[in-house]
């Protein structure tokens, strides 16, 4: 049988981009800023290095997206008092409300997502998706 798993699952993801992006309304916000912005309300006042890492995103990816949601009022950049060069990450009070927001529309999505397969069958999923990220990283 010839899969064709990584066609399908560079499709599905962008699949589920756009899913994220049409309802972000005007917000600005996406899919990646999303990602920035979940992994700031667990980790409040992180370095934009740590935040790339997390998101295996690029350097200058990351920066431009991170410029983007200081500019839309999401989160505030300060420079690390131990390294002047690097900068930390806080979300402000419009950067928790679009969390929570943003949770919302991911809590839709995953319903969607699941929809017609059974725990176990969701089980294998997750841990395919988490050997690949495991695998190739």
């Amino acid at each position: 049988m010839n899969h064709r798993l990584v066609l399908e699952m560079m499709t599905a993801e962008r699949a589920v981009r756009r899913w994220i992006d049409a309802r972000s309304g005007d917000s600005g916000i996406g899919a990646a800023g999303a990602g920035v912005l979940f992994h700031l309300a667990g980790h409040d006042n992180a370095l934009v290095g740590d935040v790339s890492a997390a998101l295996c995103a690029s350097p200058s990816g990351i920066s431009g997206l991170v410029s983007r949601l200081e500019k839309g009022g999401f989160l505030a950049k300060t420079p690390d008092a131990a390294d002047a060069r690097a900068v930390r990450l806080s979300l402000t009070p419009l950067g928790r409300e679009a969390v929570g927001v943003a949770r919302t529309v991911v809590t839709e999505l995953n319903a969607e997502l699941s929809d017609g397969f059974t725990g176990a069958e969701l089980a294998v999923v997750a841990r395919w998706l988490g050997h690949i990220t495991q695998r190739l990283s």
